[in-house]
Order: structure tokens, then sequence, then C-alpha cells
């Protein structure tokens, strides 16, 4: 089935910034593209200065049809305007697509908000991998390689399988990242040794699978959240796991702490 990638878009630059990202993903996946945009069902509630309530929906999906046709002529968009909260709306459509992308920040919020609520409740609940773009677009031109989060003593295939796809699409290297506590005295010593041992086992069977990917294995005696957000700022994209939809319904510590400071987009795909 040739399922979409999906993006949410609202009136703010962000939002067309991850209209463009996307657009740019359904080119590498050979994929369409799904252009959503949800109005609320009873406008008139909204509060007073709302900054959904006197724009045109109409006319902003025309502009991003027209933005999306010259920068991705190849791309396959179709827009749609949704009538229902943007939360439920996405979450949605997230049901019937291969990946959905989303700015970590839309149209409200306040100034220095790094992640609104939306995004962060779509991220912890949505059926595929979600990527959220950070507010601050990044320069892809000094970023030459992607990362992904990997717990060696509890290997999620569904993460590995989206970061190894990503790299060969995108013919860049793999940074694998092992967080382990560096407790006693072997925490820097051999314990290392054993941890690089124990993620090089589990890496085997993608390494044997994906022979065109580079991969540079790490494995390091640090808090999980402080190495992904310091390794944002050198990647593309950096890949987590996330608990599966059945059983989740918000964000771990990690997840949250790295949406809240990473400096690259960060996909997060369920578990299975």
């Amino acid at each position: 089935m040739d399922l979409p990638v999906a993006v949410g878009v609202d009136t703010s630059t962000a939002s067309l910034a991850a209209a463009d990202w996307a657009a740019t993903e359904a080119a590498l996946r050979d994929r369409p593209l799904r252009v959503l945009h949800a109005l609320p069902l009873m406008p008139h509630l909204l509060p007073v200065g709302a900054t959904t309530l006197p724009l045109d929906g109409s006319a902003l999906l025309h502009h991003v049809r027209h933005v999306l046709a010259v920068r991705h002529p190849q791309v396959r968009a179709h827009t749609e305007e949704v009538h229902d909260i943007a939360t439920a709306a996405l979450v949605a459509a997230a049901e019937d697509a291969e990946l959905l992308v989303l700015a970590a920040r839309g149209d409200g919020g306040f100034a220095g908000l790094r992640v609104g609520s939306t995004a962060l409740h779509v991220a912890a609940r949505a059926g595929c991998p979600t990527v959220l773009l950070p507010v601050e677009a990044a320069d892809e031109g000094l970023r030459d390689h992607l990362a992904v989060a990997v717990d060696a003593r509890r290997p999620g295939a569904a993460v590995l399988d989206f970061a190894f796809d990503a790299a060969r699409r995108r013919r860049l290297p793999l940074r694998v990242l092992h967080a382990f506590p560096a407790a006693g005295p072997t925490g820097r010593g051999g314990g290392r040794e054993a941890e690089a041992a124990l993620l090089g086992a589990v890496l085997a069977p993608w390494k044997a699978a994906h022979p065109e990917v580079e991969v540079v294995e790490e494995s390091e005696p640090a808090g999980a959240g402080l190495l992904l957000v310091e390794a944002s700022a050198k990647a593309r994209l950096l890949v987590l796991g996330r608990g599966p939809v059945a059983t989740t319904g918000r964000l771990g510590p990690v997840a949250h702490a790295v949406l809240h400071h990473a400096t690259c987009p960060v996909a997060l795909v369920p578990g299975l």
C-alpha cells in the first residue's frame, strides 16, 4: 500500500519549514505527500485573539501547494482541510501514514517555547514514526551523519529498521549511541569494552543486512538525555524509540528532554 508522508501545517513559519522537510522525505521514499490543516469544529468558540481565527485555511493551503510545487515538482502533494482539533486530526492521520512530520512548535504558545503541547501529544500517541523539527532550522550542510539511540539491553527492532533505512536513503553514516551507567571502578574501563561488545552483537544483523551503511558505534558511560542532546548538534536526524501505542500516553523523560533541547529533527519510532 502506497502510504503517504503526512505533515501538519498552520500559519507558523516553522510548520511551513516542516512541510518542506516532509516533501524532501516523500521524494526520498517515493511516496505521496499529504498536507493537513486542522480547523476547529466550532471556530466561534475560540478565545479572542486566537491566531487561527481570522485566517482562511483555503488560502493557507493554496500557498503551501504553490511553494511545494515550485520547490518539489516531483512530489505528489495533496492538501486537505480537516474540521477537528489538531491533536485528534494528526493522530488519526498517522494511522494511514508511513511517516508524520510536525514542527515542534506551531503558531501558538509564547516566545522561547521550544515544543508545543500539540507536538508533545501527537509524538506520544501517533501510530507511525513521527519527526519533530526544531523551531530554529538547523544548517544541514554542516551535518554529515544520522544518529540513533539504542539500549543494547533492550534494543528495539523498529527503531533500528528506521534508522538504517534512513541512513541508506540519504547515503550518510549512522552513528549508534548506547548510554550506560558509569557506576563502579569499571565504569570507564572494562565496563565500556563489555558494553561495546554488547552493542556490536545487537547491531550485527542490521549491519549484515545493510552493508552499504557506514556505522559508527559508541558506548558511553553517561546520561542518555545529555548524550543525545549533544549528538543532535552534529546530526542531520536523531532517531529515538518510543513505547507502543497500546501502552503509551506520554513521553518518557529521555524523549521529553531531547525534544526540548535537540537542535536537529528528531524521529520518534513507536515499538511493536
